[in-house]
């Protein structure tokens, strides 16, 4: 017993002074100078500094089947090209995102299909019939014809006094931010309407879906991901003169002032320069325009690709197939193409057959335009002149608007 009990002394009194050894070696290591600095003890070499950073880059993972989430691997990161997708349901045919038709004249460069216009009311989509939970903003603007500035506020033109004051209402989707980018819509309203009329009037969408309102249609369609967000700017024109003689003093204000004054006070993909002249990006700016505000839009359309790319005019023809032809053959070129022209009328309105050959006139007789490729007419099966014509011919539009580039022969 007395030889176990001096084992286990002498087995303390080593583990004792293991211990302090230690301790003592730690604190020489630690030391400090005067003035706080580590000790050349404490310094790491530049040996050792090398082996802590190694300027290798990390091993890409091993080849592996992606696995997909919104359009990203959850393994590597990388994001599916979406070089395909099926026609009908528009889902990626690699990773099943849904994602938007993209053409190139007339034909999507994912699946191959020409854009399928809806003709009846009762081919609209199921979901347009379901209310949007989240609603846009609307803003309202006035300013004298040909002149002055564009001043918040809302103001009538009904009386013959007021005439010559317009009406500028803008709707931001819901979501707005002031620091993107965002595609344009302007919109040239009928005769006698004012800007807010296509956007509040509730009017009919289908005989299933009953009435809804302009800006509710738009809530609807951004809401349910069939357009991009973008802001639609209703602008007033006056309206007691010949299209022809209107042309002229609404070109002059959209290009002088109501594009200036989007661009410069909302988040567009134009510009201003320092003397506030527009800067245009017309890949980003549609115009569309209904009975008289189309043909106004005609009026106005061989000089001002420069502005807009894209056109919808419903409802609304030219009176002078040669001439238009003409101009549009001298106005149009390959640095400011049509990119799109949708022409559509309701097959029970009066001369929506002679607009309908107007149309196919100019497919004819003019090198910038082409049916199916950037030009198109649909009419409306069933329908009369009027807001159903011009709600549906307007989600047409849209299919193909800010998604499709002409690319000029040559």
């Amino acid at each position: 017993m007395k030889d176990l009990r001096m084992r286990a002394i002498r087995a303390a009194v080593l583990s004792a002074l293991l211990g302090a050894a230690l301790l003592l070696l730690a604190g020489c290591g630690a030391s400090r100078t005067p003035d706080g600095e580590r000790s050349a003890a404490e310094k790491p070499s530049r040996e050792a500094a090398a082996a802590v950073y190694d300027p290798t880059p990390a091993p890409t993972p091993a080849p592996h089947e992606h696995k997909w989430h919104d359009g990203v691997c959850t393994i590597c990161g990388a994001e599916c090209p979406h070089e395909r997708h099926d026609a009908q349901s528009c889902l990626c045919t690699t990773c099943g995102t849904e994602t938007e038709h993209s053409y190139l004249n007339g034909i999507c460069t994912r699946c191959g299909a020409g854009p399928e216009f809806h003709t009846e009311l009762i081919q609209l989509p199921e979901d347009m019939g379901v209310p949007a939970e989240e609603h846009g903003e609307l803003e309202s603007f006035y300013y004298a014809l040909g002149t002055g500035e564009v001043l918040p506020g809302e103001h009538g033109t009904a009386t013959a006094e007021e005439r010559k004051m317009r009406n500028l209402v803008v709707y931001t989707p819901f979501g707005y931010d002031p620091e993107k980018q965002y595609d344009v819509l302007v919109i040239a309203p009928g005769a006698g309407h004012f800007a807010r009329y296509w956007l509040d009037r509730p009017n009919r969408l289908s005989g299933v879906f009953g009435r809804i309102k302009g800006r509710e249609l738009l809530d609807r369609l951004i809401e349910h991901g069939r357009i991009e967000p973008m802001i639609v700017a209703v602008v007033e024109y006056y309206l007691h003169e010949s299209p022809e003689d209107v042309a002229p003093i609404y070109e002059a204000d959209l290009r002088e002032r109501i594009l200036p004054f989007l661009a410069a006070n909302y988040g567009t993909y134009a510009s201003v320069d320092e003397d506030g002249r527009l800067i245009a990006a017309p890949e980003h700016f549609a115009f569309a325009g209904a009975s008289y505000g189309a043909m106004v839009g005609w009026q106005i359309l061989p000089d001002c690709t420069d502005m807009f790319s894209y056109w919808g005019l419903f409802s609304g023809a030219f009176r002078n197939d040669e001439e238009m032809a003409e101009r549009i053959n001298g106005g149009v070129d390959a640095e400011h193409p049509i990119n799109w022209l949708y022409a559509g009328d309701g097959d029970e309105a009066p001369g929506w057959s002679a607009y309908k050959h107007r149309v196919e006139y100019l497919d004819e007789n003019c090198e910038s335009l082409e049916l199916g490729k950037n030009l198109s007419f649909v009419a409306m099966k069933d329908v009369e002149h009027g807001f159903s014509t011009w709600n549906n011919s307007l989600i047409n539009c849209l299919r193909v608007f800010f998604r499709s580039r002409c690319v000029p022969a040559g």
